[in-house]
């Protein structure tokens, strides 16, 4: 999904960037591993906890040609223990974009538009580095609601709920 204009309000808050030792990489592929839960909500209400166990997890930085808010896309993607699930979770600028593919279908959340200046309301980030790996946390604060693409016969979505919390750690080096 994503939001413009006058709807955003309930799903986004202002951006203040982003304090990753990545951010002003250009390019690069960088890889790791992804711990954490998630607690997913169908639109039958039926809970899902997703679990995140040491999984293989990636870093893919991209160039943007033309620079217009930021170097490049930061896209960040992991897998479930399982593999069954995969999540993504992107910044460029002072926006992010987090989506779940669950159960073959692929739910987001997109704030990066036509300004990149916001950021998911209730979708918490931090960073924390050391000399070998760079650990960005995701917690999530309050429920988000992502939803499946405009393209689809039918309109979807799922909630990710509070208490979900991923810990990407990327290793510094190539």
């Amino acid at each position: 999904m994503q939001c413009f204009g006058q709807q955003y309000s309930e799903y986004a808050i202002d951006g203040n960037g982003f304090d990753s030792v990545f951010q002003d990489l250009e390019s690069g592929n960088f890889n790791g591993t992804i711990n954490g839960t998630l607690i997913v909500k169908n639109s039958d209400n039926k809970e899902s906890l997703l679990d995140f166990q040491g999984s293989y997890a990636k870093l893919e930085i991209e160039k943007d040609k033309d620079e217009v808010y930021d170097l490049s896309y930061k896209k960040y993607g992991g897998k479930t223990t399982s593999g069954k699930t995969e999540i993504k979770y992107q910044t460029y600028g002072s926006a992010n974009s987090f989506g779940i593919e669950f159960k073959g279908e692929f739910y987001e959340l997109s704030l990066i538009d036509g300004a990149c200046d916001l950021v998911i309301n209730g979708l918490e980030y931090s960073y924390e580095s050391e000399k070998s790996a760079e650990y960005l946390i995701i917690r999530v604060a309050k429920e988000i609601e992502l939803k499946n693409s405009y393209k689809s016969k039918v309109r979807k979505s799922i909630k990710v709920l509070p208490n979900s919390t991923l810990i990407f750690a990327i290793k510094r080096n190539k």
